[in-house]
């Protein structure tokens, strides 16, 4: 009898504790979710540089430049499964007569659970190779000031065809989809990308392309959120005011 009891003294510890255990794993994974939910503070650093010819060295005038800041989400659990990247801030210029362009720093306050990066960078205009590469910092967890970038353009050479896949794979479909604002920035790229599509004569897959790249400006000229209906009348409206 004293045995029986104190065997189930026991159980009863036993089972207490396993529910502190529980509990207390409750809170962590409720308070790991809701840390996603607080402001926080993303950023990017200065960066300014200069888009030149690669065989000549010379500058090049009218080059768009465009910055993406790309992470991934931080896991609100215990693991990182289901995790996916996101683009939060966007920011592009054109450059000048030197070849020259300018990116201010920039800061806000988001919701997004993800940690401020180093962009990644577009580069593109007519009748060159387009650049897309990553920004990296020497301290790979603290973005650092990137004010001496340059940029080596190559001429293209190729059919129609490829180059309108240079232009949606390498440029167009790279438009920053949680960027809210900041995106409206990249609309002049991508109307000039547009613009030059609609000019190739490739396969009927091409001006398809030029159709998709067109959406493309609209979706970032009107900030529309991934969460958000499309309201087609609006795209339409923005594309003829806009981009055609």
């Amino acid at each position: 009898m004293e045995y029986g009891a104190s065997t189930g003294c026991k159980g009863n510890s036993y089972m207490n504790a396993s529910k502190k255990v529980v509990v207390f794993a409750a809170i962590i994974f409720s308070a790991t979710a809701a840390a996603g939910l607080l402001p926080h503070r993303l950023y990017g650093r200065h960066i300014a540089g200069q888009v030149v010819d690669a065989a000549t060295g010379h500058p090049i005038a009218g080059a768009h430049v465009a910055y993406l800041w790309e992470a991934t989400i931080n896991p609100s659990g215990f693991t990182a499964h289901n995790s996916r990247d996101i683009c939060f801030h966007a920011a592009a210029a054109v450059t000048d007569s030197r070849g020259r362009f300018d990116i201010p720093a920039w800061s806000k306050w988001k919701t997004y659970d993800v940690d401020p990066v180093d962009p990644t960078v577009l580069v593109y205009v007519h009748g060159y190779e387009p650049i897309q590469d990553r920004l990296l910092s020497k301290d790979n967890e603290r973005p650092d000031e990137h004010v001496n970038e340059r940029y080596a353009l190559k001429v293209f050479a190729g059919t129609d065809d490829r180059r309108a896949d240079m232009l949606f794979f390498g440029l167009a479909n790279r438009y920053c989809d949680w960027g809210g604002e900041s995106k409206k920035s990249l609309v002049p790229m991508l109307k000039a990308i547009y613009v030059e599509a609609r000019s190739l004569r490739g396969s009927e897959n091409t001006s398809k392309t030029a159709d998709a790249i067109a959406r493309f400006a609209a979706n970032a000229g009107l900030a529309i959120s991934p969460n958000s209906a499309m309201d087609e009348a609006k795209i339409n409206a923005f594309i003829l005011e806009y981009v055609k």
